[in-house]
């Protein structure tokens, strides 16, 4: 056998996979409820996963299981933001969900290798599991009803903010991202998708859909919001703590853990302040670019944000 990168890289998946099976046979429960995480690009999942992380003790994060880094979906036929429910799952992607779910989809990817190298560890660790998407709205429902996970927490961010950090970073022009199985479900969305608008439009019209995908299975998840969660994390996450079971934290242990920023965070990130954390924003949008994103997502269905900072949870 010729030793080469492509040989190198294999040797090193299966490695990972021996220590993955090693970790499952030496600690048979571990995977037994998994923490489930999603949300936006851009959205505060990273910061989230990682909070829930060091309230739990667990190191034990999969990383992103749908982007295209993880060459375990391309059997799959997902699309960039799939909506999966019992009436389209196939054999392929029903394997992988199962096999995610026990944590044998072990990668660079997945295990965020390429954010530190100590995630290794983690493969090993008696913790528990954590599964954080962004990519995952429309199909975390789905992984609570078929596989009965516990709830899994979906966070929502002002699209206002979400799109101005998307435009910071990341190649975005082949938006917007929706599933076609999402569009027969709600087809009036085709009155409002415009896939040759500008690209902030188009944007925003993804950010609606994931919002819209995550509250399509509003039963089967605990949805928060971001700008909540900055202002008083310990009061909004004790539903989904409690929900989760065996998970307890003190108002000390929960703001402590979202103190730190995340391992996504970027040089222009502003989080000294909680301005800077919810209201930058304002200052890299003009004014009609934020009414324009404001106008789509309303258009399409979802009423809680405005130019304001703070979502109006009574629509």
């Amino acid at each position: 056998m010729i030793f080469n990168r492509k040989t190198a890289k294999l040797i090193f998946f299966k490695g990972l996979g021996f220590t993955v099976k090693t970790g499952n046979l030496i600690y048979p429960r571990r995977n037994e409820a998994p923490i489930i995480i999603s949300g936006s690009p851009r959205g505060g999942t990273t910061w989230l996963a990682e909070s829930i992380a060091a309230i739990s003790h667990s190191p034990r994060i999969i990383y992103e299981p749908l982007q295209d880094g993880n060459i375990y979906k391309n059997n799959c036929g997902f699309s960039k933001r799939p909506f999966v429910d019992e009436s389209n799952v196939t054999p392929e992607a029903e394997d992988f969900f199962d096999k995610l779910l026990r944590a044998e989809l072990a990668n660079t990817h997945t295990l965020g290798l390429r954010i530190s190298w100590k995630n290794i560890i983690s493969t090993i660790h008696r913790g528990r599991l954590i599964i954080k998407f962004v990519r995952g709205n429309g199909v975390v429902g789905y992984l609570k009803r078929r596989f009965n996970v516990p709830k899994p927490l979906v966070i929502v961010r002002h699209p206002c903010a979400v799109i101005a950090s998307q435009l910071r970073m990341g190649t975005w022009n082949d938006h917007p991202h929706i599933d076609k199985k999402f569009l027969e479900i709600y087809p009036y969305l085709n009155k409002v998708i415009d896939v040759n608008a500008g690209l902030v439009d188009r944007l925003a019209m993804t950010w609606a859909a994931d919002v819209l995908a995550a509250k399509h299975n509003i039963n089967d998840i605990n949805l928060i919001y971001y700008e909540d969660l900055v202002v008083k994390g310990h009061v909004v996450l004790q539903p989904a703590l409690k929900s989760w079971g065996k998970m307890t934290a003190s108002t000390s242990e929960i703001d402590h853990a979202f103190s730190f920023p995340s391992s996504s965070r970027h040089s222009w990130s502003e989080l000294g302040s909680m301005n800077g954390k919810l209201a930058r924003w304002r200052n890299d949008l003009d004014n009609q670019t934020v009414l324009k994103i404001i106008d789509i997502v309303q258009k399409m269905g979802v009423q809680e944000y405005t130019d304001e900072i703070f979502p109006e949870l009574n629509h």
